[in-house]
């Protein structure tokens, strides 16, 4: 192979070696750019309270991302091995986003100088009927998969399988444990993913549950309301 031969290879080398680099950049951006975008999008949906908008954005990005073990980092920012210890990561984390301490001024609330007048016998089926309606249909559901939409399109079925169920919560005085769990999941902003801090926390509480709540607040808000 002559010097000019020699020349030439190792030109289209050096060019394939720089072609490469550039490649691999703009590859990397576009991962970027495609993350950021949705990301950006749940970010403010969360900020607004927009349930759905932030559920079926985290679906996308779900569907983009199989994986489910992304690398984590620790607080100094180097990444951690083992599954284990990166779950133990996100535990720490969630704990210390919610679990904030109490504040320093907390408000002075005067308790009630009488009982209030509040109904405490079970739910009738026309209060439990009003609790289905007023729950918000379009947000994410709970393991068990259980819609707004669902309790709503057959309403008065929904209604007479409700009662007997409150009914039930009543006169054993336990509420069923699916109605009180809620399942927490993480949340992506903007930034460095594989940190822990660039992710919010938001909690999916079962509908069932969210229309026995709203069942007793509406028992409760007429007696509290006039105290107030």
């Amino acid at each position: 192979m002559n010097k000019k031969t020699a020349i030439n290879n190792r030109r289209t080398q050096a060019e394939y070696t720089e072609a490469n680099k550039q490649v691999k950049k703009s590859i990397k951006a576009d991962k970027q750019k495609y993350v950021e975008q949705p990301a950006t999008i749940a970010e403010k949906a969360a900020t607004e309270r927009n349930i759905k908008q932030l559920y079926d954005t985290t679906k996308k990005l779900a569907g983009k991302y199989s994986k489910p073990e992304r690398l984590v980092k620790d607080k100094a920012g180097r990444p951690i091995t083992g599954i284990q210890r990166q779950r133990n990561r996100w535990v720490e984390y969630l704990e210390e986003l919610l679990n904030r301490p109490a504040t320093m001024y907390p408000p002075d609330i005067e308790a009630a100088h009488t009982d209030l007048p509040i109904d405490v016998n079970p739910a009738t089926t026309e209060e439990i009927r009003m609790g289905i309606r007023q729950i918000k249909s379009g947000k994410a559901v709970e393991s068990d998969h259980i819609p707004a939409a669902a309790l709503k399109s057959g309403i008065e079925v929904t209604t007479n399988m409700f009662h007997l169920l409150v009914k039930k919560v009543w006169e054993e005085e336990q509420v069923w444990m699916d109605w009180k769990e809620g399942h927490l999941i993480k949340i992506p902003k903007q930034g460095d993913l594989s940190r822990c801090e660039n992710y919010i926390g938001i909690t999916l509480l079962s509908v069932p549950g969210k229309v026995f709540n709203r069942v007793l607040l509406n028992q409760m808000k007429d007696a509290v309301d006039a105290q107030l």
